[in-house]
């Protein structure tokens, strides 16, 4: 970082680094990786009911929650379906990071939401910076989405199994 930044900015980038030193895709990561990941990230504020990404839409960023609420909602058979609810301290489009696709869910603010953002181009620079770190901050982002498809998968059961689907209701795919 050049001796150009101000003041304000040297502050919003040490609340940048102890947020991102206190998640799971960074906890344990060298100090001089996290800060550049914190100068090359971004924030932004959505009202409730804001759209952060839409469903369709061409996935670039990865979204760390710093306050709010987020609804990950999907379309299926023209009707909105909330997945998942995430609060602080929750990452969602950790996958954007690592791959180009479409967003597959969009998410939405539920009220007054602040969202640190991380471009895939900032991951890459960063990574192309420490490429020693590449595989384990890499396996921490596959990690973090195993995660996520667990919770998802379990919550949707419970819901199915509230719902009525008993065990001898056959596989529910295929």
């Amino acid at each position: 970082m050049s001796s150009s930044t101000t003041p304000e900015c040297n502050c919003r980038i040490t609340l940048d680094f102890d947020i991102l030193r206190q998640s799971q895709v960074f906890a344990g990561a060298p100090a001089e990786v996290v800060k550049l990941f914190a100068y090359l990230s971004r924030h932004r504020t959505y009202q409730p009911g804001a759209s952060i990404l839409l469903q369709g839409d061409k996935a670039e960023n990865c979204y760390l929650i710093i306050s709010g609420e987020v609804d990950i909602i999907t379309r299926h058979r023209d009707q909105e379906i909330v997945v998942q609810r995430l609060r602080p301290g929750s990452f969602f489009g950790e996958l954007a990071l690592l791959a180009r696709f479409d967003w597959f869910f969009s998410a939405r603010a539920t009220q007054e939401t602040e969202i640190l953002i991380i471009s895939r181009e900032g991951f890459e620079k960063v990574l192309s910076k420490y490429p020693e770190k590449r595989d384990k901050i890499t396996e921490k982002v596959i990690q973090l989405r195993i995660s996520r498809f667990e919770n998802q998968t379990a919550n949707l059961l419970d819901r199915l199994l509230e719902a009525g689907l008993s065990a001898d209701s056959g596989p529910l795919i295929g």
